[in-house]
């Protein structure tokens, strides 16, 4: 799981806000339940959705729907996360362990997937520009 820094971090780079209170919230049950956290919070329900938008709108109108959005990028972001380990630990993925990967999102539904491995220098490489803007 990501730590806070960094789901704050690519909250600014997408919205020009960290949403900290957001991804705190989202990762508080943490102390209580350990990594059994995700059982509150990291999922999508429209109770949830309806909570979140009124409690971002009430502290700037308009706040709640990219609110809801960074709640369901940190649940996603904390699942690659963690499908990543889990294949770094398994030998059958060997090879396929990818720690690069990008999704592109068409209006169609389609989803299009590139996978590949790289070492640490050449993801630094790649995302310098990052790494400069103490993004992660």
């Amino acid at each position: 799981m990501p730590p806070l820094k960094t789901h704050c971090a690519i909250s600014r780079k997408r919205t020009g806000d960290d949403f900290a209170e957001l991804h705190k919230w989202i990762d508080e049950p943490t102390s209580r339940l350990g990594y059994d956290h995700r059982e509150r919070r990291h999922h999508f329900t429209e109770d949830e959705k309806s909570r979140i938008k009124r409690y971002w709108d009430a502290k700037k109108e308009g706040l709640g729907e990219k609110a809801i959005i960074e709640w369901l990028f940190h649940i996603a972001l904390d699942n690659l996360t963690t499908a990543f380990k889990m294949s770094s630990k398994s030998f059958s993925y060997g090879p396929k362990t990818y720690n690069l990967m990008q999704f592109g999102l068409s209006k169609s539904g389609f989803i299009h997937c590139n996978f590949d491995r790289v070492d640490e220098h050449q993801l630094d490489f790649i995302f310098e520009d990052e790494l400069e803007e103490d993004y992660y």
